[in-house]
């Protein structure tokens, strides 16, 4: 029992009591249905000028229901649920609108119209008129001026000099790049046989050159899709053989500029024109493209929902919305923890604003709490001086109101190499590029090969793995500088290969507070202690004494403790108090001598 208060209290799980929790708002309250930024843009537009907007649904999937679909232990049966909970809702509240524009569109007053139901969001190209018309419906919580932005707005990547490997066309392998090198992607390869086989990457970025020799292998093809000129999946994208380009709403997902084909390269690029820039050689590119030009915040929530919808087992994406350009939050938040709780991994670079502005050098998505938010360093572990540091904070966004700054949250979650990064020079041969835009593939890739080695995992056991086997930098422990330190690939597939065997919780069939009740944990190890904790909200707290491993829960609390029996059976009975009546809390075991955990079991107490 020694060891097992040890364990338990290195996390925080030490008190008993069970407090009342403040009910959550779905929906932000907006003082005005019209936000700012848009009220600006309409004053200064004149006639039938188009703007572009997004359009925030009143009505979303409650957050309880979307926690609780989360806990499905089976991924592929998870996603189908969450998804389909998510798509009920756009399509039960969005019909109105959708007709109304689609009107406008006919009457030249519209253009790309663009549904979301990873978010109930809806987008579109119009009038001031149809604003002022939308603007009198009840059922929109806020119409936001979806802002077009340059490449240097978003995209986290240094100026770079000509690189003189920019010719290089060898053929055998000549090296491999230093990044790859460091994490120790070649060690997974080479004695672990892990090359990131079967796993979808979802690349957000400027598109990808498909023909480049050491990419052209691992491009994604929809198996439901032939080029034919019709939908054959049903999905809404007609021969969306690659992905999709959604700045132009086509299927032409090639790279114009080159920053998507070299972050395309660091995630799975496999060496055959002379370098081996990719950490996962094997995995495949799903081409998400949302810049060409100039693109809105839509653009790239277009992707992360394609992403999810059709497949893919992680979302990387070298970008970010700095807080100077107002990026909608609320929208960014939900849409990337909705992702999450579909069972795909999430990641967003950190950006290159250093660390003079705290809270704000990280940008939107990156400063999402949960979020895998990744920044730079070199090839010798030091701190990029761009890379942005945390913290972030969500103090003044509804409905969470969380992360008070100070000190606020700590990012970026984790670090990789991006300083010099080679990979893939567009269609042939490399070149250097530096920024966090660079590292985040890098730890896109890493988490391919987690993946490969374990797929039952998600976006929350991934983050653990990778934090947990991390090479630590600078301050001991997790900082805003380099977060949980450098990621270290070959120690997280280890650790992946090695995760515990689950624990089966069944709560008592009829709760009732103020007397004994009993939760029986089966699967457990003969003889071993098994502790129950619980909290009133669901999270990720780690379990320092258990690498790659955490509890599912917000702050957790243990209830009660008790040994299994030789058929691996613990009961544990719990005393609820009688002022838990109606409270509604959520529970989960854990066995600290193997690091076994069970599923998260919701409970009403009556």
């Amino acid at each position: 029992m020694q060891f097992l208060t040890r364990s338990l209290a290195a996390t925080g799980i030490l008190a008993l009591t069970i407090p009342l929790a403040a009910q959550e708002l779905n929906v932000p309250y907006a003082p005005t249905i019209l936000q700012p930024d848009l009220l600006e843009i309409l004053a200064q537009t004149e006639g039938n000028e188009l703007i572009p907007i997004t359009i925030v649904m009143q009505d979303q999937v409650d957050r309880t229901v979307i926690e609780d679909a989360s806990r499905i232990a089976d991924k592929k049966f998870r996603r189908e649920t969450v998804t389909a909970l998510l798509k009920e809702m756009a399509s039960a509240t969005q019909g109105e609108i959708l007709a109304l524009l689609h009107t406008a569109e006919a009457n030249g007053q519209a253009e790309y119209v663009r549904p979301l139901w990873l978010h109930n969001v809806i987008g579109v190209k119009t009038t001031a008129d149809v604003i002022d018309a939308l603007a009198l419906r009840p059922d929109i919580a806020w119409i936001n001026y979806d802002q077009p932005v340059f490449f240097e707005d978003v995209f986290p990547v240094e100026p770079q000099e000509p690189d003189k490997a920019g010719d290089d066309h060898g053929g055998a392998l000549a090296e491999i790049e230093c990044g790859v090198d460091l994490m120790d992607a070649d060690r997974v390869w080479n004695e672990l046989g892990i090359t990131g086989n079967g796993v979808v990457v979802g690349v957000i970025d400027t598109g990808c050159c498909l023909s480049h020799s050491d990419i052209q292998n691992q491009i994604w093809t929809n198996p439901g899709e032939t080029l034919n000129g019709i939908d054959d999946d049903g999905n809404g994208f007609i021969d969306d053989i690659n992905g999709w380009n959604f700045e132009n709403n086509n299927n032409n997902v090639t790279d114009l500029h080159g920053h998507g084909s070299h972050v395309s390269g660091t995630v799975a690029g496999d060496g055959t024109g002379g370098t081996e820039c990719g950490m996962a050689p094997n995995a495949q590119i799903m081409t998400c493209k949302f810049w060409n030009s100039f693109s809105g915040e839509q653009t790239v929530w277009d992707g992360m929902q394609y992403g999810v919808d059709n497949g893919a087992d992680i979302l990387t994406a070298s970008l970010g919305w700095p807080n100077s350009m107002n990026p909608d939050r609320y929208t960014w938040r939900t849409l990337s923890e909705n992702a999450m709780a579909a069972g795909v991994v999430v990641m967003f670079a950190a950006h290159n604003y250093g660390c003079g502005n705290p809270p704000w050098d990280v940008t939107t998505p990156g400063d999402v709490p949960d979020m895998i938010t990744v920044g730079a360093v070199d090839c010798n572990d030091n701190k990029a001086s761009f890379s942005s540091c945390g913290p972030v904070t969500w103090e003044n966004e509804a409905p969470w109101f969380d992360w008070a700054y100070p000190p606020g949250k700590m990012k970026p979650t984790i670090s990789a190499p991006g300083v010099n990064t080679k990979s893939h020079n567009r269609c042939s041969g490399y070149t250097n590029m530096s920024g966090t835009s660079m590292a985040t593939p890098h730890v896109a890739g890493a988490a391919a090969l987690i993946l490969e080695a374990n797929p039952n995992l998600d976006h929350f056991d991934v983050k653990d793995i990778l934090s947990t086997t991390a090479v630590d930098l600078g301050t001991p422990g997790m900082d805003n500088q380099t977060g949980w330190g450098r990621v270290d690939a070959y120690q997280a597939v280890l650790a992946a290969m090695s995760g515990p065997q689950p624990l089966v919780l069944q709560p008592p069939a009829n709760p009732q507070s103020g007397q004994m009740n009993d939760f029986t944990v089966s699967k457990c190890n003969p003889g071993y202690p098994v502790a129950l904790v619980y909290s009133l909200r669901t999270g990720s707290t780690k379990w320092p004494a258990c690498p790659g491993v955490s509890i599912n829960l917000d702050s957790p609390k243990v209830a009660a403790t008790a040994v299994s029996n030789r058929s691996g059976i613990a009961v544990i009975s719990v005393s609820v108090p009688k002022a838990a009546s109606g409270v509604t809390s959520y529970q989960q075991a854990a066995e600290p001598s193997t690091c076994n955990t069970s599923q998260v079991v919701k409970v009403f107490w009556n």
